[in-house]
């Protein structure tokens, strides 16, 4: 019997099994059950205190709560710090200064994640452009030493090459971007050179003006010996791109610098403006008739813009290098025709000069070297004469007239030491008043010895006069 209940009891747990609708009947009314039959109070108390006694004991605990939000807060903080607030103080760093290493780093970070070849050409072009503002600054506070100076000149090279390492890359992909990057590489480091060569003339003879400027003109002048990436043209529209974006460049610059420059150096800027929107007309009107001098024309607006652009970015330029060093002026017709007659006053007079101090002076070698000299300007002067169609050649011609006059007058002027001469212009109308007088009273004289018609002689302010009115004179007497 017992046997047989253990098996029913294994049997039941193996084949009895409840259905859902009636696992949901049963517990219905199990909850129904309970409802309405709770347990009586006293129960409840001793369920209570069964499961928490009086006796039992806990540690003593605390509850701590991480502000994730303040955390948060405080990182991007620190992040904006790093990573924005820092570069942009370590943008004025020289070398020398605790944040240089910093501003370095950021440019190479820039490099690195600048993937157009185009791009990363103009960047080392930048970059080269700011170790020489660096370098001129110091030069300028008198903290220029050997070893920077030294590092400068490294830097250039070395971005000189990376430039050319990426245009030559870029030449295998697409020649005409090549070439646009090497006429902006090109042009940056003559504008570079250029105006370390007038640093040099200014500075003259004073070594310790001049020796700084040596090693990184030299380096400016090793990285121009490349030759460009391709001896053609770029196509029409890509050049018409490249300089409305840099034109695009020079009018923002302009409006950056309208509160910070001054007026003379804005009125500068204003003008080489018009002068490259003069020229970009030009191209397009040329288009029309021959593409190729278009193309040629926007070559040149396009080395302007960019020694432009270098001259209104870099604020050490602006200070040491006149704007007429890096972007000449290009006069329009009316303004060469009157610069072509100022000059041809101006060479005359020097000539005019020149000869009344030669009369002073009696050194035999001087009066020698003045006579060269006196000789070789009236040549430029005929030269002038015979080139006056053609301004360039004009312009070279009283260039180095105007010079070898300034440089004989100053010889003269040396040797005469400290000699006033009368004003010129007085000189000769003393001159022409004495010899006016002087042959009127010779006519005069003959014409009373003669016995010819009387005269009668006045003197007025600006000279011997001879009066109209008859007179009888006795010719015995």
């Amino acid at each position: 019997m017992k046997r047989f209940s253990e098996q029913l009891h294994k049997e039941a747990q193996k084949s009895v099994k409840l259905q859902a609708a009636e696992r949901d009947e049963l517990r219905e009314r199990l909850v129904s059950y309970m409802e309405y039959h709770p347990l009586p109070a006293a129960m409840k108390a001793s369920k209570q205190k069964q499961i928490m006694p009086e006796s039992l004991k806990t540690e003593a605990f605390a509850t701590f709560s991480i502000p994730f939000s303040a955390i948060f807060k405080s990182s991007a903080f620190a992040a904006v710090v790093l990573l924005v607030v820092v570069p942009m103080m370590a943008e004025k760093a020289v070398p020398g200064d605790t944040l240089y290493a910093i501003k370095v780093q950021t440019e190479e970070l820039r490099s690195t994640l600048t993937f157009d070849g185009y791009q990363k050409v103009e960047w080392e072009t930048e970059r080269l452009n700011r170790r020489i503002a660096e370098a001129r600054l110091l030069a300028s506070e008198g903290r220029l030493t050997e070893e920077v100076e030294a590092e400068v000149a490294e830097a250039v090279r070395t971005h000189s090459e990376n430039a050319k390492r990426e245009i030559a890359e870029l030449s295998t992909e697409d020649a005409d971007e090549a070439t646009l990057a090497t006429i902006a590489l090109d042009t940056t480091l003559e504008a570079q050179s250029t105006a370390y060569k007038g640093e040099e003339d200014a500075a003259g003879a004073d070594e310790a003006i001049a020796k700084p400027v040596n090693l990184i003109a030299a380096a400016l002048d090793e990285s121009r010996t490349a030759p460009a990436a391709s001896s053609s043209l770029p196509a029409y529209d890509k050049l018409m791109a490249r300089v409305e974006i840099n034109t695009t460049r020079v009018y923002e610059l302009l409006s950056s610098l309208r509160e910070v420059a001054p007026e003379e150096q804005l009125t500068d800027v204003v003008r080489r403006i018009e002068d490259l929107e003069r020229t970009i007309k030009a191209a397009t009107i040329e288009r029309e008739n021959d593409e190729t001098v278009a193309r040629e024309h926007l070559v040149d607006a396009l080395q302007r813009t960019q020694k432009l652009i270098v001259y209104m970015t870099e604020i050490e330029v602006v200070e040491t290098v006149d704007i007429e060093t890096l972007v000449p002026v290009v006069l329009t017709e009316e303004e060469e025709v009157a610069q072509i007659e100022a000059w041809t006053v101006e060479v005359a007079a020097l000539q005019v000069e020149i000869d009344t101090l030669a009369e002073l002076v009696t050194t035999e070698a001087v009066l020698e070297k003045v006579a060269v000299a006196s000789s070789t300007l009236g040549e430029l002067s005929e030269q002038m004469a015979s080139s006056t169609e053609e301004y360039s050649s004009f312009k070279r011609y009283a260039t180095e007239a105007l010079a070898l006059g300034a440089d004989t007058i100053a010889l003269l002027e040396r040797e005469l030491g400290s000699i006033e001469l009368p004003p010129l212009e007085e000189d000769k109308a003393t001159t022409t008043d004495e010899v006016a007088s002087s042959t009127e009273k010779v006519i005069i004289e003959e014409e009373i010895a003669t016995g010819t018609e009387p005269v009668v002689v006045e003197e007025t302010a600006t000279g011997t006069a001879i009066s109209s009115e008859e007179t009888t004179v006795d010719t015995e007497v």
